[in-house]
This record gives C-alpha cells, sequence and structure tokens, in this order.
C-alpha cells in the first residue's frame, strides 16, 4: 500500500495528459526491475544452460520480432512526420530503420546461426548489438532533448534516411571485412570483455540522462507521448543491465535481456503508434459523434439537394412540432412538395446563393400535416473536392412559426397599451401629430390634458400591483366614456393618461376635465374589490402654449404637477409664471448632476453646545452648492429637485461620506472631534439594505459609529411607523445614535418617539422662534423637554437666535442648543478652529443616550 501511495505521489507530480500512461510504465518498470533482481541474485536452477538448438531458435524468434516492432516504428514515423511537421519524428524514424537492420544483421551473426558472409559468433553477434543498442539510445536522445515541431521540406527526409543508411553500411563494412578495427567484446574462457560491460554501462547511464530529461519535461504537456518515450528508456536501460551479467550467450540473463528489449520496443511503437495512428483516428470518431450530437441539437431542418432538385440526406429536428422523419425524405423531388408561391421564394434564393455564394429567404408558409409552419431557409452551393459547382446545395430550413407569432404580438404591443388596450405613446404621437397639421390648416384649437391618479401607490402597496392593474383598466374603461370620436385617449405608464382633443379650446377643456375629475372620484368596482380615488389634470392647448407634440405634453404635465401641489382632485393650465418655474427646477436638475464632479458641493458644520458646560459637544452636516452662475442655492430649493430627479440617494451618500471622511481626519491629526449628525431623507430611509450601507460606510473610514448621528424627520417616521421601529432598531444596533428631526411638527408622541429607540428629540425652530415673547410656546416647549427627561431622552433645540432664547431654554432644562447666535455654519478649517479652541469634548461612549454620546 505504502509503495501505490509512493507512486501515486509519483505520477501525479507530472501533467495530468501524462499520467495515465505514465502510471502503466513506472508499474511494468517495478516489475521488470524486480524479475531482473530475483534471477540475477536467485537464478532457479531449471532456467540455466537450455539446450543450444533451442537457444538460438529462441534467440531467433525474438529478434524476428524486435526488427518487425522497429520496422514498424520506421514505417509509421515516415509515413506521418510531414502531417505532424516533426523533424525529430523523421530524424527518430529514419534511426530506428538503422536499428532494424541492425538487429537483423545481429540476428544472423548469432552463434549457432548459418553463415552470414563472415562465420557467425559471439563477438560479431555482439559488435552488431552494441551498435544498434546505440543508434536506439541516440534516436530517443534526440526525440528527448531536440524540439519536436519543426517543420522540414521534402528533400531533408531522404538526406536524413540516407545518413543513416550510410552509418549502418560503414559499421557492416568494418565488422565483415576489417573486424579487426573494432574492439574485443568477448572471450570463450573469461566471457564478456571490460570494454563491452563499460560500453553497457554508459548505454545505461545515457538512459537515465535522457529518463530524467523526460521525467521533467513531462511537467507540462507535449506534443509526443512521453510517458511511453520514458517506458521505452528505462525498459533499454534493464535490457542493457541484463547484458553485463550473463556469462553465456545462451544463460538465462540473455534471454531476459531480450525480453525486456522487445518490452522496449513494444513502448516505443505505442508512443509513435497512439500519437500518429490510434490517436488520429479516435479524434476523427469523437469529432463524428460531436458532430452528429451537433446536428441532432439542431432546432432546423439540414439537406442537401443534387443539381435535379432531389433530396439526398436529409437531417429532421428532434423536436416533436415538426412531424417529420429522415427516411421518407431522401431521394425526392422537393419542388413539388412546396406551395408554388414558396416554390419560387426557393427559386430565387438558389439563383441568388450560386451568385453570391450564399441567401437567405423571406419566411413562407407550409401545411404540413394540417399545421401552418411559417419557415425560412439559408442556401450555399456545396464544394466538392475537384469540382468547382456540382449543382449540389445545402439547405438549412429553419421554423420561425413562433418567431412570426411574436413578431405579429410586438407590432399590436407596438402601438397598443398590454394592460388597457388604449393606444401606447408613439401611437399616440402620430395621432396627435396628425390632428395638429389639421387645426394649423384649419385654425383650430386642440386641448391636451394630462391626466394622473392620486396616490395610487396607496394602492399597489396595501392592494398588490395585480388588483391596481384592474382598477386601472376600469378606469380606462371609464376614462373611455368622455371621448368623442375624433378623440384619443392613451395610457402612458403607470398611473398617468394623456388624452388629446382636437377642436377644443380652454373653455370646452374645462368642461371635459370637469367631467373626468367627477367620473373618477365615484366609486370603482374592480374584482371583488370597490374603491374611490382622484386625479390632477394637466392642460394645454394648441397654439398658445405650443406648437408641437412634445411642447404641448411637457406643458400638460408641468400644469398637471401643478394640480397636485395645490392639493389634487383638480385641474390647473399652463402657465409662463409655471413655465419659468418649472425651467429653473430643470435647469438645477442638470446641474446638479455634475456638481460633485465640477466640485460646486461642499459641507458646513454648524456646532451644537452643551448649555450646562457651554462647550461644543457635536455639529450638524449641512450641504451647499455654490453654482459659478447661479451663486449659492438654496437647499430648500436643490433638494427637492434632488429628489423629482432621483439623484437625492447619490447626494446622501457624498454628504455621509464626505462627514465621515472629515471625521477621521480630525481623529488622525488629533482634534478632539464631535460627532457629526448628517440628515437622511425619505428615499433613504425607506431603502432595505440602510443599516448595511452605513456599517459599511463607517469601516469604509474606520470611524467608530458613537461618532455619527442620523436625524430622521418626525414626518418620515410618520408614514410607516411600524416599518421604521424596525429601520431604527438595526441603525441603534450599529451604535449610531438616532435623532428625530423638526419633533413636535406631526402626531407623533414621546412615547412613540422612544419606541423608535431615539436618543434625542430636536426641537424645531417653528417652536423656538418667538419663544420670549409667547407664554403658549413657552409652554410647549418646556412640556416637552420635561417629558422628554423623564423618558431618558435628550433635547436640542434648533434655531436659537437670540440671548432671551437661550437663557429659557436653559432654565426649563433643555441640554443642548444650535442656532446663529450660538454659531453659525462653518468649513471645516474654521470648525477645526473651533474643536481645538474648545475644551475637549467628552468621547462618546455607544451606549449613553445623548447629543454629546
Amino acid at each position: 500500500m505504502l509503495n501505490s501511495f509512493r507512486l501515486n505521489a509519483l505520477v501525479s507530480s507530472r501533467h495530468p495528459t501524462h499520467q495515465g500512461v505514465l502510471a502503466t510504465a513506472l508499474g511494468l518498470l517495478a516489475v521488470m526491475a524486480l524479475t531482473v533482481l530475483l534471477v540475477r541474485f536467485f537464478p532457479v536452477q531449471w532456467l540455466g544452460g537450455p539446450p543450444e538448438v533451442m537457444s538460438v531458435s529462441l534467440h531467433t524468434t525474438l529478434e524476428i520480432i524486435a526488427v518487425v516492432i522497429a520496422s514498424l516504428v520506421f514505417a509509421i514515423g515516415w509515413a506521418s512526420h510531414q502531417r505532424q511537421s516533426s523533424r525529430s519524428l523523421l530524424v527518430f524514424a529514419c534511426l530506428f530503420l538503422g536499428v532494424a537492420l541492425l538487429d537483423f544483421t545481429h540476428t544472423m551473426s548469432y552463434a549457432g546461426m548459418p553463415h552470414f558472409i563472415t562465420p557467425s559468433g559471439p563477438e560479431k553477434a555482439i559488435i552488431f548489438w552494441l551498435s544498434a543498442r546505440l543508434l536506439a539510445t541516440l534516436a530517443l536522445f534526440w526525440v528527448t532533448f531536440s524540439p519536436w515541431n519543426v517543420p522540414h521540406t521534402g528533400a531533408n527526409r531522404f538526406t536524413v534516411l540516407l545518413l543513416v543508411l550510410l552509418v549502418v553500411a560503414v559499421v557492416h563494412l568494418i565488422v565483415l571485412r576489417f573486424p579487426d578495427l573494432a574492439p574485443r567484446t568477448f572471450s570463450p574462457e573469461t566471457g564478456l570483455t571490460a570494454f563491452k560491460i563499460w560500453f553497457e554501462y554508459a548505454l545505461i547511464g545515457t538512459h537515465v540522462f535522457i529518463a530524467i530529461g523526460l521525467w521533467r519535461a513531462m511537467q507540462r504537456p507535449l506534443p509526443f507521448n512521453a510517458a511511453a518515450l520514458f517506458g521505452a528508456v528505462g525498459a533499454m536501460a534493464l535490457s542493457e543491465l541484463c547484458f553485463t551479467f550473463y556469462e553465456s550467450v545462451t544463460d538465462h540473463l540473455n534471454l531476459l535481456g531480450h525480453l525486456i528489449k522487445i518490452a522496449s520496443y513494444l513502448f516505443l511503437f505505442k508512443a509513435i503508434f497512439v500519437d500518429t495512428v490510434e490517436q488520429p483516428y479516435t479524434e476523427m470518431e469523437a469529432s463524428g459523434k460531436r458532430l452528429k450530437a451537433v446536428f441532432d441539437a439542431l432546432p432546423d431542418i439540414v439537406l442537401e439537394l443534387d443539381s435535379k432538385g432531389r433530396v439526398i440526406q436529409f437531417h429532421a429536428p428532434r423536436a416533436k412540432r415538426l412531424p417529420l422523419s429522415d427516411k421518407p425524405m431522401v431521394g425526392r423531388d422537393l419542388a413539388p412538395l412546396l406551395p408554388e408561391a414558396a416554390r419560387a421564394l426557393c427559386e430565387r434564393t438558389f439563383a441568388r446563393a450560386r451568385l453570391n455564394g450564399h441567401a437567405q429567404s423571406e419566411p413562407f408558409k407550409l401545411i404540413i400535416k394540417d399545421h401552418l409552419f411559417w419557415f425560412q431557409i439559408s442556401a450555399a452551393p456545396k464544394a466538392s473536392v475537384g469540382v468547382e459547382d456540382d449543382g449540389h446545395f445545402v439547405v438549412i430550413a429553419r421554423d420561425v412559426t413562433k418567431s412570426k407569432e411574436q413578431e405579429s404580438e410586438i407590432l399590436r404591443l407596438g402601438q397598443y397599451d398590454s394592460l388597457t388596450g388604449l393606444p401606447n405613446r408613439k401611437l399616440f404621437h402620430q395621432r396627435v401629430d396628425l390632428a395638429l397639421g389639421l387645426m394649423e390648416r384649419s385654425g383650430g384649437s386642440l386641448a391636451l390634458l394630462f391626466i394622473d391618479l392620486d396616490h395610487f401607490k396607496n394602492i399597489n402597496d396595501t392592494l398588490g400591483h395585480e388588483i391596481g392593474d384592474l382598477m386601472l383598466k376600469a378606469l380606462a374603461d371609464r376614462l373611455r366614456t368622455n371621448l368623442r370620436e375624433e378623440d384619443t385617449l392613451s395610457r402612458q405608464g403607470g398611473d398617468e393618461f394623456i388624452m388629446a382633443l382636437p377642436g377644443l379650446d380652454g373653455v370646452a377643456a374645462v368642461h371635459v376635465a370637469e367631467r373626468i375629475l367627477a367620473s373618477i372620484v365615484r366609486p370603482v368596482s374592480f374584482g371583488e374589490h370597490i374603491s374611490t380615488t382622484s386625479a390632477s389634470i394637466g392642460i394645454a392647448v394648441y397654439p398658445e402654449d405650443g406648437t408641437n407634440f412634445d411642447e404641448l405634453s411637457r406643458h400638460a404635465d408641468a400644469a398637471m404637477y401643478q394640480a397636485k401641489q395645490d392639493g389634487r382632485n383638480t385641474y390647473r393650465f399652463f402657465t409662463h409664471e409655471l413655465q419659468t418655474r418649472m425651467s429653473r427646477m430643470l435647469a438645477l436638475e442638470n446641474s446638479l448632476r455634475s456638481a460633485n464632479d465640477n466640485l460646486e458641493l461642499s459641507l458646513r458644520y454648524q456646532p451644537q453646545w452643551d448649555l450646562s458646560t457651554q462647550q461644543v459637544t457635536g455639529m450638524e452636516a449641512l450641504l451647499r452648492w455654490n453654482h459659478p452662475e447661479l451663486g449659492e442655492v438654496d437647499a430648500n430649493e436643490f433638494i427637492p429637485a434632488a429628489e423629482s430627479s432621483g439623484q437625492i440617494l447619490a447626494l446622501n451618500d457624498w454628504v455621509l461620506n464626505q462627514a465621515l471622511a472629515q471625521l477621521k481626519r480630525w481623529l488622525d491629526e488629533g482634534v478632539a472631534a464631535a460627532p457629526v449628525a448628517v440628515n437622511l431623507s425619505l428615499t433613504e430611509f425607506r431603502r432595505g439594505d440602510l443599516a448595511k450601507h452605513i456599517s459599511k460606510c463607517l469601516q469604509t473610514w474606520n470611524v467608530s459609529p458613537a461618532y455619527l448621528q442620523l436625524e430622521v424627520t418626525e414626518a418620515m417616521l410618520m408614514v410607516d411607523p411600524d416599518s421604521a421601529v424596525v429601520q431604527l432598531q438595526q441603525l441603534s444596533a450599529l451604535g449610531v445614535h438616532i435623532v428625530i428631526d423638526d419633533f413636535g411638527t406631526c402626531y407623533s408622541s414621546l412615547l412613540q418617539v422612544k419606541r423608535f429607540q431615539a436618543h434625542t428629540i430636536k426641537i424645531d425652530r417653528s417652536f423656538i422662534e418667538g419663544l420670549e415673547s409667547n407664554p403658549d410656546k413657552l409652554t410647549i416647549v418646556s412640556s416637552m423637554i420635561s417629558l422628554a427627561h423623564e423618558l431618558g431622552l435628550d433635547t436640542l433645540a434648533e434655531g436659537v437666535e437670540t440671548e432671551e432664547q437661550l437663557t429659557l431654554l436653559r432654565q426649563h432644562g433643555c441640554r443642548f442648543a444650535q442656532g446663529f447666535y450660538l454659531g453659525r455654519p462653518l468649513d471645516p478649517a474654521s470648525m477645526t478652529t473651533l474643536l481645538r479652541g474648545s475644551a475637549a469634548p467628552a468621547a462618546p461612549q455607544p451606549d449613553k443616550p445623548g447629543l454629546g454620546a
């Protein structure tokens, strides 16, 4: 088991492409090596000294097998080296032709064989043997250490072959004509000479060197079967080792050496045969199977037509949709199977394919077993070997029935709303353009009404989108009842509708708008539900408010938004004042998109003071926008623009990261930093991953959560109190502090605030303004402070602008305050100076409630 584990470890250290053959080779080599050791040191008596005739015949048989294998190695290598562009394979093959010739001469010269030109004997046979072994070793050395893929010309291979044959001829000339020039290798009295033994050792050493080279090379993929060559090298080394041990040419070690030599030749044959014959055929078979699998997977009909239009090859898809099979189609004429229109279309396609090399037809109808199908064919002339054009075509017929059905549906959807069946924006645009042309020629008017349902989102949120869709269909049917024949109603998407009224002026449009509002507010029955809603309508009239569709729809949309701002369930006309306001809003939206890149945004920090210690214990981060043309833009103006244009999330993220980055700088510089309060928008507060996002930002800047305060307005919390509780619990769990901003402006109670896990309530500035002269406000503020203290909440008053206000707040126990009287918003440098000059604020504690905590 241990040996098996070691063998597996050795094999797994080589590249996976070699591991299978290598494992077999190592196992066989281990068996052969063990056999050599057993025979050498523990000889079995009955194996020794077989009769000489038997030894000669057995030797002849083994050598003939070796000669045949070596000849096959040459033949296969010679035939395939050009295909593989391998000079190494050529040299290897030619050298093994020399090995085969020398092995044959060795066989004919063996002791006991008839005379071969000169008398046979051990000396003569051993010289031919050593020459063959030397060429085999040289062949393996060459294939191991020379590049495999080296192209060559046709003349080179005959040069290599002649050189090898010349070497073989020289060896024969020396042995047969000048034997005295050859060194002595065998003595009848003493056996093998030192030259013969050391020559074999040199070959063994060379084989070991080659084996090391192959072992290292197998760390990567190779273009030849290195594992089989490794087995051949190892077997040759063992074979040579056997021929250093025997004392008689007829003993068992000699026989074992010949057997192992044949094993080495078989390894070589495998390496050459597998790479040049077996592997290509295996790959061809696998390629054929893959090609068949590809054809079987095709959803198309593939066929070949001869010059007379007969089907000679046909492949039907495996789809159940098409009731076709291969055999009935082969040999049939295609033309009679097609309708006349399809036949003419196919003939034109074949003609174009003959001219251009390929062509594709338009879809055509075909009836197959009482089912209607649409097909589209692609045709190309088939190129035959040695024939420029034999009139054959390869045709792919694709079933495009579903595509045609989808195309028809797309055409329908391209003009009508899928939910209500009303014209969509594209068709509505076309009809309005046509009506505007008529109005221009006749001098008439056209009213455009933009209709948006009020609070329709609540229907979707409470009853679900499916119920909301049913309501939209019911309302669309109701709106149709207000149309004349020449009017057009369109759904623009969501809960928005638009209506074109040709020939109507502003006065007539008012009557239509009032009828629409009255019809919409009536209870709507849809499914099992009954509900009520209302709408806001914006009106634009041609030609006063615009001369084309884009202008009219944009102005009607702006008027609709004005109707919503004015309380909903009403209509508004477009005015120039509204246009100015909308243009300003649009300019702000567009400029805001590049404000950050243009370095127009910055933060100011308004200090928050502890009224008992008169020290800075916190600050509020306030966003400022300094536009190069518009100047300092008020936050009350650009924040709504950011919300309506979908930029508020990016803006909130920028503020949060800038504040954390500044906190990090203060902490790194040793400034006694105080917690920074950042305002959350309603859009950001509703995001499901708010706590995760805040945590990630804190980790990015490596700032403790205790240094961050999040301000949420009371109005935001009262939109969905239960959801707000969950969101704020997650934020509190992070360690950040929650501040309820604008407290007192809604209908929440302090008990609800406690349920929100808030740490501080921020008394709205509307209660602080005029506090010193309004007893009612003072009573309300005093009550807020007292109740907050009883519930363990801190209080912070914003908008403190007079000394009298500050004195009253301190007298009634308000802990923190901010406002112009205490300090205006400061840039980071000025805030740094203030923090350095002020007494160090207490380090915030996560478990201690309050603004300074």
